[in-house]
C-alpha cells in the first residue's frame, strides 16, 4: 500500500488527505508544489516527502521555519505510521508510513 498523510489546518479540520506516490512530493507555499500550503510561515519551497522501496521520509529544503517531526526539528527523517509533522501553521498526520523495523535478536 502507498503511504497516506492527512494535513490539518486546525485541530479536527482536515485540509487534504493525500496518498503519496513513488518519488518526491514537494510541499510549500509556491503554486508549483504538489502540496501547496497558503501560510506566510511556510516557505515557497519548504520541503518534500520522498517515498521509495517502502520507506517514507521527509526533508527540509532549508526553509526559514523548519520541519518538525513529533516536536523535534529535522533536516531529513524517516516517517512511520502515527508520526506528526509540523510546518508553518499546519500539522500533518502520517496515516500510513514506513513499516517499523523489526527487532531481530540473535539467539
Amino acid at each position: 500500500m502507498l503511504p497516506e498523510v492527512l494535513i490539518f489546518i486546525k485541530p479536527g479540520v482536515v485540509l487534504h488527505s493525500r496518498i503519496l506516490e513513488q518519488g518526491f512530493t514537494t510541499i510549500g507555499r509556491g503554486a508549483d508544489n504538489a502540496i501547496c500550503l497558503d501560510d506566510p510561515a511556510v516557505s515557497r519551497d519548504h520541503g518534500a516527502f520522498y517515498y521509495r522501496a517502502g520507506v517514507l521520509s521527509i526533508e527540509d529544503h532549508r526553509s526559514k521555519n523548519g520541519i518538525f517531526v513529533n516536536g523535534m526539528r529535522v533536516r531529513r527523517k524517516v516517517l512511520y505510521t502515527g508520526d506528526y509533522v509540523s510546518l508553518g501553521g499546519f500539522k500533518v498526520f502520517v496515516k500510513l508510513g514506513s513499516e517499523h523495523p523489526r527487532n531481530v535478536y540473535a539467539g
